[in-house]
């Protein structure tokens, strides 16, 4: 096998139509496959499942300066930016 073959295995999924519907319908929409989009949608749960799962380690000097950030008052909001934040708020008639 080459050094940059993937190895593919087949995976046998069992869904209810009006799932497979909704399934193909997304897919459909973004170009894909029915493989390609499930393949996808798999890989992304699982990436975010890990992520949420993941454990942050620090120093406790690091941590007592994350801790003092985010229980620091919050600072004041630049006044050019609170002018265009202003000027995209809906105009009330």
């Amino acid at each position: 096998m080459p050094i940059n073959a993937r190895k593919e295995t087949p995976v046998s999924m069992r869904f209810r139509d009006d799932d497979l519907a909704i399934i193909d319908r997304g897919a459909a929409l973004t170009g894909l496959s029915r493989t390609e989009f499930m393949r996808r949608a798999a890989l992304q749960e699982a990436q975010i499942t890990m992520l949420n799962e993941s454990v942050v380690r620090i120093s406790a000097d690091a941590f007592e300066a994350f801790v003092a950030a985010i229980e620091a008052p919050p600072a004041a909001v630049p006044t050019k930016v609170a002018e265009r934040l202003l000027r995209q708020l809906p105009r009330e008639h």
